[in-house]
């Protein structure tokens, strides 16, 4: 389901949280962004939200099925396929960056440890502490991703 559609189907079941969101926007008002990436959005009732039935899996007679992007939440484990996938992207690399990360995830810190043990070089672009901030041989650069990027994008343009 494209992104667009998805979001229309959200908006739908959650008019509660749709007029929530059409409020910050025509405010211009930013929930506070704490560090990890969540967002703390003050008075919101999350027990009311409605999580999309997947469609897809109704039609093949399991109602009730809710709609999960394919994505990995904090705290879900990642599936065999994309460990090893993972883990042959650092063997096959000569180097790792991690962008935006506390690496506070076993799963994302245990590339690191991997990559380590190659004695490749481990590069963290993160802005506040990370897991690694006690391992001298990860070298940070404590600055916001987001101007980092913009700013090396400009440059190699």
């Amino acid at each position: 389901m494209p992104r667009e559609e998805f979001q229309d189907v959200l908006s739908k079941l959650n008019p509660a949280w749709k007029a929530y969101s059409d409020e910050l926007d025509r405010t211009g008002q930013k929930p506070r962004t704490n560090p990890d990436g969540d967002v703390d959005l003050a008075g919101v009732k999350f027990a009311d939200f409605v999580v999309p039935e997947c469609a897809e899996c109704a039609a093949e007679g399991h109602p009730g099925s809710i709609l999960k992007l394919e994505v990995i939440f904090f705290g879900e484990s990642i599936p065999e396929k994309v460990k090893e996938r993972s883990f042959r992207m650092v063997d096959e690399s000569d180097r790792l960056l991690l962008v935006g990360t506390t690496l506070a995830t076993f799963s994302a810190f245990r590339l690191v440890k991997h990559a380590l043990e190659q004695k490749k070089p481990v590069l963290l672009l993160n802005l506040g502490p990370a897991r690694t901030d006690n391992l001298s041989e990860v070298e940070k650069i404590e600055l916001p991703s987001r101007e980092v990027l913009l700013e090396t994008c400009r440059l190699l343009a």
